[in-house]
């Protein structure tokens, strides 16, 4: 659940600033191109779009951290197959010191706090356009319904046939029919394209008003414009919170608008003609028409009527050498920056919660006795159903037994002053009456045999007359010296948080 936070969190916080500088690029590079043909200007569009889900998915995905590789502890099992070695007994003075949880210094630690509510933010916005689209999916759907077939009519099918020819289409892949209630054509269906055309028109008997409609529509349908406006919808979903998605979706619906224009005029039309057209099928378009979202696409899907016309009736001509230069440029600063931006990955995750040392300790003890008990259950359990592990682990502590009383006979040869005369001279420095007193030593090379450096002692633990607690002295067994003197306070006077 964390990981996936983490990942959700960097994901929407790239996403802020890498979708803006992609909206920007996108928009110096249609301005580029504002003297080229105009389906160039909507698949930079559209990449701009695509690229502003992948870069920040990238960038989230990329900054994901490092599974650590796990820690394996020491396990209290016994095995003749590994050497058998002792250990020296841990002095008094040593210390258990807990490991600090490591933080990762690339990343941006968030208030809990904050990040649950951005979080909860972005989660409301794509819950709400997530509705938007199954809305506008389902209005979509009735107006599909409310659509009737087209009666025979002579002058429609024959501008369908010659729309069709015009633009190499197959004229019966095509469904057209008519609605009292659409106030201008719409093109539906993801697999089966239907041209919903509305009886005004029908009834107007203007033939080049029916052929501009139902040519337009036409173009559409070959350019599979409803899948794709679909598949956009759907891209968008997850970077609707940004105000720059807006702007990608408005231009990709205004540019798909005069890219269909062009293809008009090109083929079907003449440029003055289809452009009085324009104006006749917008002026019979209600202007809240769009508050009914659906997700159809028409021939009064843009709100830029003034630059349609203008797109017709100017058409600026461009060396072909130079136009292929132009494109290759913009599509270089599009893709560069946009890949870059990747690589400034920032890392987002929910601070940790800190914990007092104490506590830290506490669970790290509270996991150590789990862990030992669980070993411990499971020794016994296979000492009881397990005959060969039960005769290895006899013959290894027979064999420890015999280490051990190497060690004992080695320590007593090494020592120069017995027990009596460390406790005097224990006792001497530090008055109290003596708990215990153990013979050791530091530094084996192995067993029976004293490293170079190694040190014989007696530790003698004395009890304190006067207060409580208990003094521990290390004395050299070999000349008598005091090696170490340490007070060991109570267990509530080391941890009074514990209390």
């Amino acid at each position: 659940m964390r990981t996936s936070s983490q990942l959700l969190l960097t994901f929407l916080l790239n996403a802020v600033w890498q979708i803006a500088f992609i909206a920007a690029l996108a928009s110096f590079g249609a301005w580029l191109l504002r003297h080229s043909a105009m389906r160039y200007q909507h698949w930079l569009w559209v990449a701009a779009l695509c690229l502003s889900l992948l870069v920040p998915l990238g960038t989230a995905l990329r900054a994901l951290p490092e599974s650590p590789s796990p820690i394996t502890e020491p396990r209290n099992e016994l095995s003749i197959a590994n050497p058998v070695s002792i250990r020296p007994i841990a002095g008094p003075f040593e210390r258990m010191s807990a490991t600090p949880v490591s933080v990762s210094s690339s990343a941006f630690q968030l208030n809990s706090s904050l990040a649950v509510g951005l979080l909860i933010g972005y989660l409301a916005v794509f819950l709400f356009s997530s509705f938007r689209l199954a809305r506008a999916w389902y209005t979509t759907r009735t107006v599909r319904h409310d659509a009737a077939t087209l009666e025979r009519d002579e002058t429609v099918e024959a501008i369908v046939r010659e729309c069709a020819k015009r633009l190499d289409f197959e004229a019966g892949r095509v469904k057209v029919c008519r609605s009292m209630h659409q106030a201008v054509p719409v093109t539906i269906g993801l697999f089966r394209p239907i041209i919903i055309l509305p009886d005004s028109l029908l009834r107007g008997g203007d033939d080049d008003l029916l052929t501009s409609a139902i040519g337009h529509e036409f173009i559409h349908v070959a350019r599979h414009d409803y899948v794709l406006n679909f598949l956009y919808e759907l891209l968008v979903l997850p970077v609707s919170f940004h105000p720059a998605t807006a702007l990608l979706r408005r231009r990709i619906r205004q540019t798909r608008e005069l890219c269909c224009d062009e293809l008009v005029a090109e083929r079907i039309l003449n440029a003055e003609v289809y452009a009085r057209s324009l104006v006749a099928l917008a002026s019979s378009a209600p202007p809240l028409r769009r508050l009914s979202v659906t997700t159809t696409v028409g021939i009064a899907d843009a709100d830029i009527l003034e630059a349609r016309i203008m797109s017709l009736l100017s058409k600026p001509k461009m060396n072909r050498r130079w136009k292929k230069l132009l494109l290759v440029a913009v599509s270089l600063l599009l893709l560069v920056p946009s890949f870059a931006a990747a690589a400034f990955a920032m890392r987002f995750e929910l601070a940790p919660n800190v914990q007092e040392p104490s506590q830290q300790e506490k669970e790290l003890k509270e996991k150590r006795r789990a862990e030992e008990a669980r070993t411990e259950d499971a020794f016994k359990e296979r000492m009881a159903h397990d005959p060969n592990f039960r005769r290895e682990v006899e013959r290894k502590r027979e064999v420890e037994m015999e280490m051990r009383e190497v060690k004992q006979a080695a320590l007593v040869r090494l020592a120069r002053v017995n027990m009596d005369q460390a406790i005097q001279i224990a006792t001497s420095q530090t008055p109290g009456k003596v708990l215990e007193c153990s013979l050791n030593a530091d530094k084996w090379e192995e067993p029976g045999k004293l490293a170079k450096d190694g040190v014989v002692f007696y530790h003698v633990v004395i009890a304190d007359e006067t207060s409580a607690g208990a003094t521990h002295v290390l004395v050299n067994a070999v000349d008598g010296l005091i090696m170490k003197t340490e007070k060991e306070l109570p267990h509530k006077q080391r941890n009074p948080e514990n209390q």
